[in-house]
This record gives C-alpha cells, sequence and structure tokens, in this order.
C-alpha cells in the first residue's frame, strides 16, 4: 500500500481538528481491484460488509464498483437504502433477527436473508422471503476468539444436519436461493477456507440443491505490522479458487476489512508525555472510545508521531478515557513526541468509527475523505448538544 504524503495529515489535522478519521479513497479503489483480480475467471459479486464501516459517503464510493451491502442490522439495511443500494444489491445477515425485523425484510424484498437458525424459520410463518442458510461447519478459523464465528460453540450458523431437515421441511412461502458460510474475521492462513468450503461442496453434492448462489462470506484478513496485503491471495487463487469454481454457480464473497481497512488513518494529538519511575506514559487525545480495537481484542496498530526530534523511547501510549485499558500499544518504540505533536494510528478504516461510543461522554470523531486531491468532509464532529437531543426535558 502507498502511504499518504504527511502533509496530508498535518492539512487534515488543522481543518478539521482531532482526533480524526481519514480515508484514503485510492486505497480502497486498489482493494477492490486485488479482489477482482484474485477471482479473475470465477462469476462473483462483492457484498461490502457495513459493521467494519458505515459512513453514507465511503457506501456509496464503494457502490460505484458495481459492490453490493451486506447488512447485519435493521438499520444498516435503512442505511444501505439511504447510501442508494437498492433492495436486491443487499443482502441481510445477522443472528437474533426479530419477527417485526423479518416482517420489515419480507416487505422490502432484499436479494436475500441468510437464515441463522431452525427458529428463526419459525418466524418467517407466512411470510414470503428469499433465504440462504447460514451454515456453521465447525472449522478453526485461528483468529482471535471474539471474531470467530465457524466453530460449533460459536452462536452463529447450524450444523449440516440441522440445514439438511430444514431444507425438507421449508414451508413454500419462504424460497431457498443460496447456502452461506462465514467463519470469521481477520483470518490470514488459507487452510480454514479451504476446509470449510470443501465441506459446504459436499454438503451441496449430497443434497443435490439447485441453488441461485453460494455466500462464501469474508473474513480475509489484513496485516497490521508490515502493510502488505494480509491473506495471501495468490495462495488463496490456487487453493481456493478451483473449489470455488466447482459450485457451477455464482459466489457471493461479504468483505469489510479486507477492502476498508488499510484505507483509514485516525489522527490524534499528544496530549502530555508522561514520565514515572517506571515507565513512559505518552497520552494522546485519541482514546478507545473512539479505537476500541486495542483494548478489545489487543489489536495491534502501527502508531507514528510526526516529530522533529530523533530520540526513541520505549512507552505506553495511552488515551484520555478513566480506564487502564484504554491504551494503544505497550512498550512500543517510538521517536518521543512533544505536546502538540500529530500521531497517526494506521490501519483505522474498519471497525474505527463504526465501533466508536461516548464512553466518558466523549464526542465521536469527525471524519473526512481524502480522493487524491481534496480533503472531503464526511461526517461533522459530534457536540455535547447532540449528546442531549434524546434527553427528555425535566417535569
Amino acid at each position: 500500500m502507498d502511504i499518504l504524503d504527511k502533509e496530508i495529515f498535518y492539512e487534515a489535522a488543522k481543518e478539521y481538528g482531532t482526533p480524526l478519521y481519514l480515508y484514503d479513497l485510492n486505497e480502497i479503489r486498489r482493494r477492490v481491484k486485488i479482489v477482482e483480480n484474485s477471482l479473475e475467471g470465477l462469476k462473483f459479486k462483492i457484498f461490502f460488509a457495513m459493521k467494519a464501516n458505515s459512513n453514507p459517503y465511503i457506501l456509496r464510493f464503494i457502490h460505484s464498483f458495481d459492490v453490493g451491502a451486506d447488512a447485519v442490522s435493521l438499520n444498516e439495511y435503512k442505511m444501505a437504502l439511504f447510501s442508494d443500494f437498492t433492495p436486491d444489491e443487499i443482502i441481510v445477515n445477522g443472528n437474533g433477527k426479530s419477527t417485526e425485523d423479518l416482517d420489515f425484510y419480507s416487505r422490502e424484498n432484499p436479494l436475500c436473508v441468510n437464515i441463522d437458525s431452525y427458529e428463526e424459520v419459525k418466524k418467517l410463518a407466512g411470510k414470503r422471503i428469499k433465504v440462504a442458510l447460514r451454515m456453521n461447519p465447525d472449522v478453526d478459523a485461528r483468529t482471535h476468539p471474539h471474531i470467530s464465528t465457524g466453530l460449533k460453540e460459536n452462536k452463529f450458523g447450524m450444523d449440516f444436519e440441522t440445514a439438511h431437515k430444514l431444507i425438507d421441511t421449508l414451508p413454500s412461502n419462504i424460497e431457498l436461493v443460496g447456502l452461506h458460510c462465514h467463519i470469521g474475521s481477520q483470518i490470514t492462513e488459507v487452510e480454514p477456507f479451504k476446509e470449510a468450503f470443501e465441506s459446504l461442496k459436499n454438503f451441496v453434492d449430497r443434497e443435490h440443491l439447485n441453488l441461485n448462489f453460494i455466500n462464501i462470506g469474508g473474513g480475509w484478513g489484513i496485516d497490521y505490522q508490515d502493510k502488505t496485503d494480509g491473506l495471501k491471495m495468490s495462495e488463496y487463487r490456487s487453493h481456493i479458487l478451483p473449489i470455488l469454481l466447482s459450485f457451477n454457480m455464482p459466489v457471493y464473497l461479504e468483505l469489510g476489512r479486507f477492502i476498508i481497512g488499510h484505507s483509514g488513518y485516525l489522527l490524534t494529538k499528544v496530549t502530555e508525555v508522561k514520565k514515572t519511575h517506571y515507565k513512559t506514559f505518552i497520552v494522546i487525545d485519541a482514546s478507545m472510545a473512539d479505537l476500541i480495537r486495542p483494548t478489545l481484542y489487543e489489536a495491534y496498530h502501527n502508531i507514528e508521531f510526526l516529530s522533529n526530534g530523533n530520540e526513541k523511547v520505549i512507552a505506553d501510549i495511552v488515551g484520555r478515557v478513566c480506564e487502564s485499558g484504554d491504551r494503544f500499544a505497550k512498550d512500543r518504540e517510538v521517536e518521543l513526541p512533544e505536546i502538540g505533536d500529530l500521531g497517526l494510528i494506521y490501519d483505522a478504516g474498519a471497525y474505527g468509527y463504526s465501533m466508536a461510543s461516548n464512553y466518558n461522554l466523549s464526542l465521536r470523531p469527525a471524519e473526512v475523505a481524502f480522493d487524491g486531491q481534496n480533503l472531503i468532509l464526511i461526517r461533522k464532529r459530534e457536540q455535547f448538544d447532540d449528546l442531549i437531543k434524546l434527553v427528555e426535558e425535566k417535569a
């Protein structure tokens, strides 16, 4: 990936303040092209996993490449519509859909609703709807336990035996159009995909299914440390593409992080350099309320301070939230910054703003996009007045 010129970050911070999310649109374009090249020869369609980033400007930009939307909640579905996707470009995902949700989707008639359980089918009584059954192949994705979804101990999907029984008993109002399989997120090895898709192919053959598509989910991992493309696409193409071709039907993918992750930067400023007898803390104006991945998953992000100095220091990089867990890096070697220096947290395009919160009554940051020439404000910084709009006045 190409790193943006540092002057862009200085300009963005000066114009819009910090903390600030900045997205490189050219990097998003490049990532979509990587997917297309890697799957050349296969009839496929990408659906962007909105949970990774649901900013409407970003969604419209991604949509311009003939990419659909993968929505895991009613509000994500509505945001997809707001961002110019049509129902036949949207796949509905997720577990725990309410009866009211399913009523809404049956009226909307999206491309399909991925059904997560036998119990969910009961809630579809009398509703005309196109569905894909979400399969749980009991495959270890070799990723963080919090983002593993394809083991029998996970809450998602159904085993093959349950799916077999469902297929034989689906009422006429439910049209089975596909099968879905998503085993987890941030997967950088090919073998888990191979195991899952081979078992899915065996199931399709045993059941003699006539489907419109196979949905293989997403999970393609990126490299947060070395700036490579993460999942080895040459290996994926040589080991996985033959399996996908053997289905002899269109293949859908639900990719989020792989497309958007490397494009995003969280800009922040140093508010304090605190030295104790035990260690040095670099305190920044971003926090776990802006980017929770390091706290939640112990996730690694490269961090750089744009400092004029050349002294190296081993430090903890921490935020302003009143939690010891509000830490972006522990014992990280960085250039020693001064108060006011600009910091860059890399690879923050996915699960950054979308997981931001108001903890400690933090105000969520602004978001800007860079199109190669101009900075474009795509979400204003939250203000205190926004926090109290939903509060009832005193009686």
